[in-house]
This record gives structure tokens, sequence and C-alpha cells, in this order.
């Protein structure tokens, strides 16, 4: 289907436009850019305010890779006005300030919310104080989230199950999809018929900033949408696979993201690639059930960072959040799960009633050769995580992993702490359900492939207060200039989430007769969280990453970009510094008799 002309000419005058920008006066997060709202019309009679963040925002998994974030908010304009997702509190003050500019409030009639989060609230409250006749358009669960958040207001809403439509005027029919999954069960998103936009909330988004509106260098960010899948996605793959389903019915021109560039260059590709990702998260051998509730999304955050492990390592996540749940539903996907992780918080010394109703369906089931978990985050003591501990243990129930405590809001390396427990409780998984066979002779093939050879190194990586470290022989140099090389590492390492455009790490190359003492150290199974150099001398590099002074030579590098190469990421990175430490040493190298293992 070709676009219509009036479409056509307003997705083109979209390029050529020249965005307002409103900034707060303070910088954000010692970043030397401040927060701002950039404002452009991209559709017939519609804009984006793009509230930007050039660093972090929040302490979230998804936000790990450090690259700043858009919150995308929409203003559609017929003869009624309608505003679709407004900004969290970060930007409630540069945001109200965009909004008396773009639009008369005057004449803003509804605000359309695709979920219900409280970080909106300030936001929201903001928006009533200018324009306090507003109605609300949003899902049923968000309908009674919004009269929870707001006990004192009359608040005029009109809450959609999935077969209405809503007439803006000018041609702006609005159709109303519910998406839910257990992260945000009150999801909903918006079709416009006239311009023929998807307003997709957090489908198909990723945390980047930047000044790019569209989609149109998606290279830069491909790897972005993938680990935003990887965080926020992968744990809901049927979920996922349903929104599509849906969206399948309708002429998408565009999709109108909550998070980064709006989509309209690469739609087919990332609709196809959202696809892939869900049925090879579903086709997994093993799985395991993740039943959480959380009060301030604490929790949520911890399981969150646990299901990016868990999918690293290898298995199926089944994400169930016991606040929304069925017990039928929580029932079947226990009996189905090879192995199930509990989160709760801690209110008034209590668990919550979902985590009770949830923890007598798992001992009704009774399941005890299932290994189990248990993570929560509390305030004071943490009552409800021994309760569960317990409960569980007078059953005769196996623990992947000691209880998980977090008291109030998790840091980046408790984050980082939560993924790489993920990791090793699905590894201990797949160990414990492999079936032994005899060892057999490497083949004619593998063999040949064996007689690659590579250098000993030790790869070190930092991030913020996150350090970690590997042992590394498959690295080669890759070009001269600039000098660049590549790393081949696997999918489950936990310095795989660090090796991302625009990360920092250190080869340190290992001289011979040093290097069996550093493959034995670095071949071992490290306790997530654990150092990994403590028992060596080192030194910080100039980009943050850790020396190992006893190596032959080192190489500071930035990562330039990444290539998923089935079981292995294949890393390539710029060297920006170096030195040779002992000119005289020889460099170990790594001989194997088989290309089947390391």
């Amino acid at each position: 289907m070709e676009l219509s002309d009036s479409l056509a000419n307003a997705f083109e005058s979209a390029k050529n436009w020249i965005p307002q920008v409103f900034s707060t006066p303070e910088t954000a997060m010692n970043n030397s850019r401040p927060r701002d709202v950039q404002i452009l019309p991209f559709a017939t009679n519609t804009k984006v305010l793009r509230a930007r963040s050039w660093s972090r925002l929040r302490f979230e998994i998804e936000y790990a890779l450090c690259r700043g974030t858009t919150s995308n908010c929409y203003l559609i304009e017929g003869d009624k006005t309608a505003l679709i997702d407004p900004p969290p509190e970060s930007f409630t003050a540069v945001f109200r300030e965009a909004l008396e500019i773009s639009v008369d409030v005057n004449k803003l009639d509804y605000v359309i919310l695709g979920h219900f989060s409280p970080n909106r609230i300030p936001t929201l409250r903001a928006i009533l104080e200018i324009a306090p006749r507003i109605t609300f358009i949003c899902s049923i669960p968000t309908n009674s989230l919004l009269r929870a958040a707001f006990p004192e207001m009359g608040l005029n809403i009109i809450p959609m199950r999935g077969k209405e439509t809503f007439d803006l005027g000018q041609g702006h029919v609005l159709k109303f999809l519910p998406t839910p999954s257990p992260r945000w069960p009150e999801a909903l998103c918006t079709y416009d018929q006239k311009t023929q936009v998807l307003y997709t909330g957090k489908l198909f988004g990723a945390h980047i900033c930047g000044d790019e509106m569209f989609d149109d260098k998606r290279e830069s960010f491909k790897e972005d949408q993938r680990y935003y899948f990887n965080c926020l996605m992968a744990p809901h793959a049927t979920h996922v696979e349903a929104a599509l389903e849906k969206f399948s019915d309708f002429p998408v021109r565009m999709y109108a993201v909550g998070h980064g560039p709006l989509i309209r260059s690469s739609l087919i590709e990332i609709t196809n690639s959202y696809a892939e990702w869900s049925q090879a998260q579903k086709n997994r051998e093993i799985s395991v059930a993740l039943l959480y509730a959380s009060a301030y999304g604490n929790t949520a955050t911890l399981a969150q960072a646990i299901a990016l492990g868990l999918t690293k390592g290898g298995v199926a996540v089944k994400s169930i959040n016991c606040e929304f749940a069925t017990p039928e539903e929580i029932r079947s996907t226990l009996e189905s799960a090879d192995a199930f992780i509990i989160g709760s918080p801690t209110i008034g010394g209590h668990a919550p009633t979902p985590i009770h109703t949830a923890l007598g369906i798992v001992l009704t089931v009774g399941d005890n050769s299932k290994v189990a978990g248990v993570f929560g985050s509390y305030g004071w003591s943490g009552e409800a995580l021994d309760l569960v501990e317990g409960k569980l243990r007078d059953a005769g129930y196996r623990f992947g992993f000691e209880t998980l405590k977090v008291k109030f809001k998790p840091d980046e390396v408790t984050l980082k702490y939560c993924e790489e427990v993920g990791t090793d409780f699905a590894q201990s998984l797949k160990k414990a359900k492999k079936v032994r066979v005899p060892q057999q002779a490497a083949t004619p093939v593998e063999q040949a492939v064996g007689r690659i050879v590579g250098s000993v190194c030790v790869i070190t990586a930092k991030q913020g207060e996150v350090s970690t470290g590997m042992l590394g022989a498959w690295i080669s140099q890759a070009s001269f200039n600039p000098p660049g090389i590549t790393i081949a590492i696997a999918k489950e390492r936990a310095i795989e989430s660090l090796m991302y455009p625009g990360g920092k790490l250190v080869i340190n190359i290992i001289p011979e007769g040093l290097s069996v003492d550093y493959m034995k150290h670095f071949r071992k199974n490290f306790a997530p969280g654990e150092d990994r150099f403590a028992q060596f001398n080192t030194i910080e590099a100039d980009n943050g990453c850790t020396i190992l002074t006893d190596a032959a030579a080192y190489l500071e590098c930035s990562v330039e970009q990444r290539m998923e190469c089935s079981d292995h990421w294949v890393i390539y990175a710029i060297v920006n510094n170096g030195k040779l430490l002992k000119p005289d040493a020889v460099t170990a190298v790594n001989y194997r008799k088989s290309g089947s293992h390391y």
C-alpha cells in the first residue's frame, strides 16, 4: 500500500523541521548536557515531545548501557486534542513548559496512558493544574490505579477494553489495543487510522538519547534495541507474540515508541526481529518460572535483572506478576517449568497476599525435585524472605543460590550481581540436565579447527562501579588504521553485558611462564560479585579498567561494534592506548586438540 500524498508530505516535511528544545536549568546526573524536551512534528496534526536525558536516567538493568534515554510523548490535534504518555517526574518542570508552548492547554481534551507508573504522577498532577478538565483514556487496570493515585479528585476517565474506537476529528479515529504482560499488565497501545501510526508504549524501544527523531541510522543503535528486548521483553515472549498478532491486523506506517527513535525505516525488520527473538526464547529446552510481587517497584527491578541473567544463561523465563496472575496461570507455569524463583517485598513485616497465594500453590504442587530460589527487597527487616525460604526448606526444596536480600533500592552493582545469580542458576540447571555421553575422539574437522591458536589474555572491563574480567584466547587483530581487534565472547559470560558500543576494556597479554596460573584462576567458576583480581597485583588504566602488572603488555580499547555469532558475540574494538611492560617476554599461546571447546 502506498502512502497518501498528505501523509507522505507530512513525513517528508518533518525531515527539515528545526526542533524547538526546552532545557532544565540544572545538569542531569553529573552530565554536561541538561535534560530537555525536543518538539518535532512527524505526521499530520501530530507532534512528538521527546523528553531527553543524556546520561543514565535510573538504575534499572535496562538502562545499564548508559546511553541515556528519551521518554517520548505524543500530541494529536484534531477537532479534539489528545496527549499520549506524558514523561516521568524527572522531566515534569521542563515538560510542562514545553507543553504550554506546544498547545493551547485550554483545548487539551484527553490524556491517553499506554501504561501506568507511580513516577508519572507528578507530571499528571502538573497537567491537571493547567488543564483540570481533561479526560483520561486508559486500560481498565490503569483506571483503578489512577483513582487510587488521586483519591481526592473526581477524575474523568474512559476505560478501554479493546473494541472501542475514539474519534478526535479530522480523520483521527483511534483504536485501542490492550497488550498486557507481567511487567505491564495495564499496557495499552493506540492506533491512529489517519496517519497509520501505532503508538507502541514499551514495545520496540531502546534506551538511547540523540538528536535523531527517526531510525534512519538504525545500525548505530541496533544493539541497543536487542539489549532492550533481552532486558524487558524476553521474559514475556508469549505476550510479545500476542501483541504482534494484534498489530498484524492494521496497516502500520510507523511505530511511535515510548523510548528512543521512532521506527519507520526498519519497521518490518524490527517486527520480524521481535518475532524471531520471542520464538527463540520459547524454544529453549529448559524453563524457569519467575514469580514475584512488588510494592514499590524494587523487587520488580531485581526480577528484571535476574531474568536477564537467566536469558543469557540459555534458559527460557516464564515471568509471572503474582499481583495480576490467576491461580490457574501460576499453577500451570510452575508445573511446566524445570525450576522456579520467588521474589517478594516485605510489607509491615509480612509477605503480600499474592505471594502467600503463590507460595501455597508451590507447596500444593509439591514437586520438591525442582530447584528453587528466593529474592526480594525490604525496608527494615525482610521477614517475608525468611518466611518464603523457611516454608520451601521445610518442604524439602533445594536452593540454587542463597536467598538474595536487598535493602531499599538496588544500585548498579547489586543489579549486576542479580544478573550473575540468574546466569549461574541457568548454567547449573543445564549441567544437571545434560546426559553424560562417553568422550569421543575429535572429528577431523574439529581437529583442524583446533589448530587455530590464540594468545592467552585476560580481558577486563569496567562500567560505573561494576568491574569484571575473563580469560580470553579468541582474540585477533582486525585492522591496521585505526588499530583494531576482535574478541569472541560466549553469551553467558558476565563481562558480555559490558561489551556494547562505547564500552571500555583492557586486554592483558600474558607471558609464558605465568599462563598456567592465570588460566587455572580464570577458568574456575566465580561466585556472583566475586572479585576476580583479588590475588593479583593490579593498577588502573586511563579508561578505568584493570591492568595486571604481570602482563607482558596491555591494550586499552573501546568497543565499536558487536555481531551475534551462534553461541558467541564477536566484539570489534579500537585500540586507544597500550604499553609493552616486558619487552623480552614471549606471549603465552593456547594450544587445543579440538575446535569443539576452549
